[in-house]
This record gives structure tokens, C-alpha cells and sequence, in this order.
């Protein structure tokens, strides 16, 4: 019997243990959801060219005070400091630099967002769901990213007005409800190498591309890079993941996820877990360099880095071995949200000239050309579903079936246990009561 009642107690600590460690599971609902009004991916598309010729000549010009001979072609390749691990860094070149910045009244957002190349010159033509967008304008806007100056499309950040990174409001996405290459989106760019300052073309002249859902800031959780002087088809695979109502009713650290209205984070407001992945390198440089990063939203001009921390910042990310933990930063995933998983097929423009219907006839190809086509090739997409392994009804019944198993106990079991405790309890205070009255009687006598 002891054996017994303690291999009851183990069991019911096991099943305890895992209700605990794994409250919930994700699990394929629909491998085949129909794809309607499917909302189109964010598409994030960066420029190698991060400081052009044309653009230092003309902030050249607009600078009226301070030393203005300063060599400004030794100095502003240090800015990509910002984004990449820049060697050769001069604090005294970029001490001089923020001063005539400060000047001329600038800072350094609007610096940053004047000297790269602008999406209207990178973007040659673009073409969505058959419609044809010179210079894609109406479907990119600029925006400031971790990775420089980007073109993005379907997305409601955008850099605004030379200021700082900010929400568009009552944005509404880009869906789609076919697919294959008439629903795609082409983009042509050109990087343009001749308009480049000598040492700041990135990644070899490749273009960076980032692929986030519509409500979050560019990550490159999903990216690629694409080579110039090529043609490549983006294939995108949605993926679509919810919550079923057990678990939204169990509490966050159970299902371990948030909803974006359930928790507030700085700069973004709204819950995403690649937002809360690029705060935790903001925060970490910010308590190292004491500024902001430029590129995050809603950023404070007065607490933005300026030219004078990039030293700070290319040192700190040169150590990030030595100051980044993970424990020090839980990010739990979306409760609800869209990821796209992207295949790129990569080939040349060498064939243009020979198709038969050559929608780019007007154009002019370079060897820093790159033709993009980003698509949806199926129908349907995948459709998972967060549940509870073991809810607490579940639990329950376990516990049942484990007691029933060991101890052959059951509720009936245990109403018929108190009934006779209570039997024993009623007749020991009658038998009490009886003695008490036959005393008395005896007394009496």
C-alpha cells in the first residue's frame, strides 16, 4: 500500500511538471487556407551606395558657418560607422564634423538622410500586380534601418520629412487574392557605383533585402543579398499562427507569447518580438555610448547619437561578445502573426535582349543593374494554431484516472468515505449524549 500511494504522488507530480513546463503547443491547422486578401510582406531594399558624390557636393553647399575646409571625403565614409565595423576612425575628423554640423543646424538624422542614395534614383521602374510605376514612386518610401538608408515597400514606417523614423497612421497594407507572376512585384535598381564616395559601397556591391509583416520594423530575420547584374524571383511562403481560446485565457508567462496590446515597448508601442530583438542592442549601446541609435522610431533628437559616438559604437559592437547576453533580454514571440519564409532563384540579364515581349525595351542596363520579382506561387498557405497540451480539465482527469489506477479511488469513493466519517462522528456524539443522560438518571436514583 505504500508502494502503491507513493507511485500515486509521483505520477501526479510528473503530470504537474509538465503542465507546467508545457502548457501549450503549435500545431498545423491548414497546410491548404485559401489565399484571400492575403496582406503582401514588407519589403525592405537597401542601396550599397550609403554616401553618394552628388549628395556631399550639395550638403557642401548649404554649410554657411564654421570650418568649412574640412576633407570631407576622408571624413564622411567614417559615418557608415553607424551601420558597419568602420577601421580607421578619426575622433578629431568627426569632433570637427559635428561641430560644423551644429553650426549649420543640422543634426545627424537629417545628415544621415541626405547623403545616401535616394530610392527615386536607386528604384529605376517598378511594376505590382501589372501596373507599371516609373521610379516606383507611390510604392516605396525612404526609411532609416540598422543597415543604412532602405527602400520599403508595404509597410507603415517611413523616414519622414529628413526627421526621424515614424509611424504612418491609418495605413492600410497591400493584399492580394491571386498569385503567381501577375500579382508579382518587379523592381529594376541600379545602384549607381560612379555616384559613389570612394570606400562606401557595402556588401560588394550587393543589395540587401529584408522581408518583415506590414506592422513591424525592418529586421533581418528573413533577408537576402541579391548580386548586381542579375535577375532573381523572391518566392514567398506565408505562414499564419493564432491562438485558440484556451490559450488566450492563460497568462502570458503559461503560453509564453504576448499579444501587441499587451505589452507596451518603447519607441514601437505595440508588441512584435523583432521589435523587442532590436531594442535589446539599442538599449545595450545606449547604456555604453549614453544615446540613442538613429534609426530607431520616435527617437528624441536630443538623444540621438551624434558624429562624436561613432567611436562608442563601432568599439562596442567590436565587443558585443563581452556585453551581450541573452538571458538579459526575453523576447517571447507573437501570439498572433504573419512570417514569410523566402526562396530566391538567382540568375542573369544576359537574355533580354532575346525574349519576345521585353517590358524593359526603354531601358538602360549596366552591369550594376538588378531586376527583382517577389510572389506568392501558391494558392493557399499554412494555417498553425497555438492550443493547450493539457488543459486543466485535462489535468483533472489525469489526476482521476492516476488515483483510480493506484488507489481504486473516485469521487463517489470519497463521498462515501465522508458519509461514514460523518456516521462515525454523528453515533460518537449520540453515544456521548446517551452516557451523559444515563449518568444523570443514575445521579437521580
Amino acid at each position: 500500500m505504500a508502494l502503491i500511494l507513493y507511485m500515486a504522488c509521483l505520477l501526479t507530480w510528473l503530470l504537474h511538471e509538465r503542465f507546467e513546463e508545457m502548457p501549450t503547443r503549435i500545431a498545423i491547422e491548414n497546410q491548404y487556407e485559401p489565399v484571400r486578401n492575403l496582406t503582401f510582406p514588407a519589403i525592405i531594399i537597401c542601396s550599397p551606395n550609403q554616401i553618394t558624390i552628388s549628395a556631399m557636393k550639395h550638403f557642401n553647399k548649404t554649410l554657411v558657418e564654421g570650418k568649412r575646409a574640412l576633407n570631407l571625403k576622408i571624413i564622411l565614409p567614417q559615418l557608415l560607422g553607424f551601420y558597419e565595423l568602420v577601421g580607421d576612425l578619426s575622433p578629431e575628423d568627426l569632433q570637427n564634423l559635428q561641430n560644423l554640423i551644429t553650426l549649420n543646424r543640422y543634426n545627424s538624422l537629417e545628415v544621415m538622410g541626405m547623403l545616401p542614395q535616394s530610392c527615386d534614383d536607386f528604384l529605376k521602374l517598378c511594376f505590382f500586380k501589372g501596373k507599371r510605376y516609373p521610379n516606383c514612386k507611390g510604392l516605396f518610401n525612404p526609411i532609416l534601418t540598422k543597415h543604412g538608408m532602405c527602400c520599403t515597400f508595404n509597410s507603415k514606417y517611413h523616414y519622414k520629412k529628413n526627421k526621424r523614423n515614424e509611424r504612418i497612421f491609418n495605413f492600410k497594407p497591400e493584399t492580394t487574392s491571386r498569385t503567381g507572376l501577375s500579382e508579382s512585384l518587379v523592381v529594376v535598381a541600379d545602384y549607381n557605383p560612379d555616384d559613389a564616395l570612394a570606400g562606401t559601397i557595402l556588401n560588394a556591391g550587393a543589395i540587401r533585402l529584408m522581408f518583415t509583416d506590414w506592422t513591424e520594423f525592418p529586421a533581418d530575420d528573413e533577408s537576402n543579398l541579391v548580386h548586381p547584374n542579375s535577375e532573381s524571383f523572391h518566392v514567398i511562403h506565408p505562414t499564419y499562427t493564432y491562438c485558440s481560446e484556451d490559450v488566450i485565457t492563460l497568462p502570458a508567462w503559461s503560453r509564453k507569447c504576448y499579444f501587441e496590446d499587451e505589452y507596451t515597448l518603447p519607441h514601437f508601442k505595440k508588441y512584435h518580438k523583432s521589435d523587442c530583438n532590436l531594442l535589446c542592442d539599442v538599449n545595450e549601446l545606449e547604456r555604453l555610448c549614453h544615446c540613442t541609435m538613429i534609426y530607431v522610431p520616435n527617437v528624441y533628437l536630443g538623444r540621438a547619437c551624434n558624429v562624436t559616438s561613432i567611436d562608442c559604437i563601432v568599439k562596442a559592437k567590436m565587443q558585443i561578445n563581452k556585453w551581450y547576453r541573452t538571458e538579459q533580454c526575453d523576447c517571447p514571440r507573437d501570439c498572433v502573426s504573419f512570417r514569410y519564409r523566402v526562396e530566391m532563384i538567382l540568375g542573369n540579364i544576359d537574355a533580354l535582349p532575346h525574349i519576345m515581349f521585353n517590358p524593359y525595351s526603354d531601358m538602360v542596363f549596366n552591369k550594376t543593374t538588378t531586376i527583382m520579382q517577389f510572389f506568392v506561387p501558391s494558392p493557399v498557405y499554412v494555417k498553425q494554431k497555438q492550443e493547450t497540451v493539457m488543459s486543466l480539465i485535462t489535468l483533472s482527469s489525469n489526476l482521476g484516472g492516476v488515483f483510480g489506477l493506484c488507489l481504486g479511488c473516485s469521487t463517489i469513493s470519497m463521498l462515501e468515505i465522508y458519509f461514514y466519517i460523518y456516521l462515525l462522528i454523528k453515533n460518537n456524539i449520540k453515544k456521548r449524549l446517551q452516557n451523559v443522560l444515563n449518568n444523570k438518571v443514575g445521579l437521580a436514583q
